[in-house]
């Protein structure tokens, strides 16, 4: 299943979109027959911004989240259920028993809580990844725009020079853009793949140290005890594994932190280079009026 989603990611190129993985799909600029530099009307195209979205990763994230909040509930209703139960646990064995579980079950929940938060700050900071990726449509406009006075001025014939600049511009720029996301990108698959096989794992195991509790009041203390102990055996090692992936959201955290430096490097180096670029598309108008002007005798 890893293997398979992570081809899936990699057979485009992608941005994130409301929160979702997106893919864009268009070239960066669509030149139409009569219409250079105009960019597409067909809707398609632009649904979503412009970005058709692709949401397979951040839809297990939510599923994630969803799953953490609600096995949270769960293990702490059924902790405070054994703290009103201990004080009307007589039996030793019996009283030995709901202590144990309680030792456990907060340990497990204890361990999950920073795991939410730290999905809620990566969703989050999401926005300041998808606001910089955004530009990539502010530059098709920009192009289009700076294209069209090309072909304007120049009655067409200087068109395709000034689409060669622009798409050449643009793409290099779009690519790197989505290099800055990349390595973000493929972690995020990687921790969310990572909770959901440790959550769902974490399901049935629960449920038995719960449903051994409950017994307790209607069979033996020393059987209680048993069933107790041996129910909370495959939970033994959740508390060490939930952090351990509590690490790697912290690692994702800091890659996406790193993500947002290079788009904002990116995006600075685009508007500086910018300026060169519509130099070079003035000079193409320049010289083609020049080239134009008839000489004097």
């Amino acid at each position: 299943m890893q293997q398979t989603i992570f081809l899936q990611f990699l057979s485009v190129l992608f941005i994130i979109q409301d929160g979702v993985l997106a893919k864009d799909p268009t070239p960066l600029i669509r030149y139409e027959s009569g219409n250079e530099g105009i960019l597409p009307n067909d809707q398609e195209y632009y649904k979503d911004d412009g970005v058709l979205v692709l949401n397979p990763t951040n839809n297990l994230q939510n599923e994630n989240e969803a799953a953490i909040t609600q096995y949270r509930e769960y293990l702490d209703n059924s902790i405070w259920k054994i703290l009103s139960d201990l004080p009307n646990t007589h039996k030793k064995k019996r009283r030995h028993a709901l202590r144990e579980v309680l030792e456990v079950l907060t340990g497990v929940s204890l361990s999950v809580s920073p795991l939410g938060e730290s999905l809620g700050k990566i969703k989050g900071q999401q926005a300041e990844l998808v606001s910089k990726l955004k530009h990539q449509e502010e530059w098709k406009f920009w192009a289009a725009a700076k294209v069209q006075k090309v072909g304007q001025s120049t009655e067409g014939l200087r068109t395709a020079e000034a689409v060669s600049i622009t798409e050449e511009f643009n793409n290099r720029y779009v690519l790197r853009l989505r290099n800055c996301v990349g390595q973000f990108l493929w972690a995020q698959i990687q921790l969310n793949l990572d909770l959901k096989k440790s959550i769902d794992g974490l399901q049935m195991p629960t449920r038995q140290v719960i449903e051994a509790t409950e017994r307790c009041p209607s069979i033996k203390p020393k059987k209680c005890q048993k069933g107790a102990r041996r129910a909370t055996v495959d939970l033994q090692n959740a508390p060490q594994n939930l952090h351990s992936l509590w690490i790697e959201s912290n690692q994702l955290e800091d890659i996406q932190k790193q993500s947002n430096q290079c788009l904002d490097k990116t995006l600075k180096e685009n508007f500086e280079e910018r300026t060169e670029i519509e130099r070079q598309l003035e000079d193409i108008i320049k010289e083609y009026h020049e080239s134009e002007t008839p000489t004097g005798k």
